[in-house]
């Protein structure tokens, strides 16, 4: 921040006086964090993981087959998963600002308000997990079509939630880093076709990683009873939600006011570091009002995320087994483990760098040409090029994996007040969505004997079009820093409200 941005910030407080922080005390207060928030986040979310990209899995192993599933069933089924989600994630996302971090009803996330919200957060957890279990007793295409719904509804509050949480405890230099971590940790342990909020399983029932590949692979070789092996993913898949869910439930943690996670000291600390972090606001929780949701949705650089996160939701098909044809699945499985394994890895190295350097756009940029040349080779090169196209893999997944944690970071860093923070997960995730509505469709399986090369080359044109908005975004906050500099945003403080100016304040400076 300049001395100009420093001066507007003192004045603009008026009265309000920031506090001190000691660098010592509050380096062992992020170290706490890091060891308990950040590990019970990630392990929410891969839960979340777990049980969301199982269908993939379940498709390789005869769901298809076994419920009566036509052309296009699977298909539709999935979607209703993506437009479920897509219309509450942002209600849910308002009801967890107004109401704390609780496990809503119909949420998904492990999130609670007080003692008092125990029954509440049992019952949801055993709701989100039933939901899983209960897809291994569907016998029909109703029935398949319903648990999507279910499943939808509840999870809508997952993303959101968890990021919104990270962004009352850290600071905004801080996020995108630990962002990367939840996102890329729970997807690469748990399974997922990209490290985000959505996964595209109507391409390819391959979209398992690590544990949930390999669990996958020793349900699909084990017998539990009767029952088919798609049947037996669903079941232990969803007592492991339901087990580890209740265990947390006493320990996740609220807000930096009332968490027990912290003693009186670090509480308040933690709360001073939002102060500082952001001195041109006196209360770090404000109440939700018509006209800042209005511009947590309308916000430039939300809606630009919004456009970037689009593109990354039709990145990777899961066509190994077009690679592989002769592969049986739990092959094709143990296939997926080092892409996903080489991607995350390198992921987790890219948001480092970002907090590092203070920066989103090259590491954005960066991703976006890595997808690129994957899915030129994939175009480029026909059935014979196994091994090309298997590299091919890697630098698609790892694009995506990259451009996931650093977009909705970058969006997550540049929201204020705290109304559009609670928001900015919702809509970057939600309406990104979009994209995996998109993938679904871009894939159908009568396009495979070209190699999908419809869906292939739809996704290359939308890799491009993250390069030129990820450019585009740079150029805007660049911008918009400099003429705040030169004064040109000054007015905005003899408006009404001046401490629900956020990223509109004259001091605040976009981190791009």
């Amino acid at each position: 921040m300049t001395d100009r941005a420093d001066s507007i910030a003192e004045k603009s407080s008026g009265n309000f006086s920031l506090p001190l922080i000691d660098p010592e005390k509050e380096n062992r207060l992020r170290r706490k964090l890091d060891l308990i928030v950040l590990p019970i986040a990630t392990l929410c979310y891969a839960l979340n993981f777990l049980d969301r990209g199982n269908i993939g899995n379940a498709r390789s192993a005869g769901l298809v087959t076994d419920l009566g599933l036509h052309t296009y069933d699977f298909n539709i089924g999935t979607s209703l998963y993506y437009v479920t989600y897509l219309i509450f994630e942002i209600p849910l996302a308002l009801l967890i600002k107004r109401v704390g971090f609780i496990v809503v009803p119909i949420s998904s996330a492990v999130f609670f308000l007080s003692i008092d919200k125990r029954l509440m957060a049992y019952s949801s957890i055993l709701m989100f997990g039933l939901v899983t279990l209960g897809t291994a007793f569907i016998d029909g295409r109703g029935g398949f079509y319903a648990t999507r719904v279910l499943l939808g509804l509840t999870e809508a509050a997952s993303m959101p939630g968890i990021s919104y949480l990270l962004t009352r405890y850290y600071r905004r230099n801080e996020l995108t880093s630990r962002v990367g971590c939840f996102m890329l940790i729970a997807a690469g342990s748990a399974g997922g076709c990209k490290p985000l909020e959505h996964t595209i399983v109507d391409s390819g029932p391959y979209e398992q990683l690590l544990v949930g590949g390999l669990l996958a692979a020793g349900l699909l070789r084990g017998q539990i009873g009767s029952r088919s092996s798609w049947q037996n993913i669903f079941l232990i898949e969803g007592i492991i939600t339901i087990a580890i869910g209740l265990v947390l439930i006493p320990i996740f943690p609220t807000d930096p006011e009332r968490t027990r996670i912290l003693n009186e000291e670090e509480r308040r600390l933690a709360i001073a570091r939002m102060y500082a972090d952001q001195p041109q606001i006196k209360d770090t929780k404000e109440g939700v009002n018509r006209s800042l949701v209005k511009r947590g949705i309308l916000d430039v650089t939300t809606l630009t995320c919004v456009w970037l996160y689009i593109g990354l939701g039709i990145f990777l098909p899961s066509i190994l087994k077009l690679n592989y044809p002769e592969a049986s699945t739990v092959r094709i499985q143990l296939l997926v483990v080092p892409i996903y394994a080489t991607a995350t890895i390198v992921a987790l190295l890219f948001t480092i760098g970002c907090i590092k350097l203070r920066m989103h756009w090259p590491f954005s940029v960066t991703g976006g040409l890595m997808t690129i040349v994957g899915y030129s080779i994939w175009i480029s090169t026909d059935s014979t090029a196994k091994q090309s196209r298997y590299a091919a893999c890697f630098l698609n997944l790892t694009g995506g994996f990259i451009n996931g944690p650093v977009v909705l970071g970058w969006a997550a860093s540049n929201a204020s007040p705290d109304t559009i923070r609670a928001m900015v997960g919702a809509v970057v995730s939600g309406l990104g969505g979009i994209g995996s509505i998109a993938g679904i469709w871009a894939y159908i399986q009568t396009d495979a004997p070209t190699g999908y090369h419809k869906g292939n080359s739809f996704n290359l044109a939308m890799a491009s079009s993250l390069c030129v908005g990820a450019l585009g975004l740079l150029f805007y906050q660049r911008r918009e820093n400099w003429k705040r500099d030169l004064g040109a945003r000054d007015y905005r403080l003899q408006q009404e409200n001046v401490e629900q100016l956020g990223n509109l304040h004259p001091s605040f400076r976009y981190i791009y």
